[in-house]
């Protein structure tokens, strides 16, 4: 089972926690009751396919939240430049790198870093 440690109070160590914890997640089959998706209908469902699902959510909260900080900060960190998608890893990658934690807000970070390491936790629970 995936390591759901909780928060550690440093925002770049979480990060890179949850960058981990993703990529182990990301590849996992999704089961939904008792059989895995990948066998219905020769459809195959990983964890990776709610990236931009994630991501979307996180957007969503911003704008209801009404932070255009937090927004801003997604669309400069959080899309691959060449297709447009969401990419949870670049998100994380940029809050975990020690030389760059210093260029986000501790409350951007926050916010972000909040909502993700529980939707992360719960899938890892789920599905770890």
């Amino acid at each position: 089972m995936q390591n759901i440690s909780r928060p550690s109070g440093d925002p770049a160590l979480e990060a890179r926690q949850l960058l981990d914890m993703w990529q182990s997640l990301s590849l996992q089959h999704v089961s939904m009751g008792g059989s895995c998706a990948c066998g219905m209908g020769g459809v195959t469902l990983q964890l990776q396919d709610f990236e931009q699902d994630i991501l979307d959510y996180l957007s969503v909260q911003a704008e209801r939240a009404k932070r255009s900080d937090v927004s801003s900060y997604l669309s400069a960190n959080a899309v691959d430049p060449e297709s447009g998608r969401w990419d949870l890893s670049a998100l994380l990658n940029v809050l975990g790198n020690e030389e760059r934690v210093a260029e986000v807000s501790p409350d951007i970070s926050r916010f972000l870093l909040e909502r993700l390491g529980k939707t992360l936790r719960s899938f890892a629970r789920l599905h770890g």
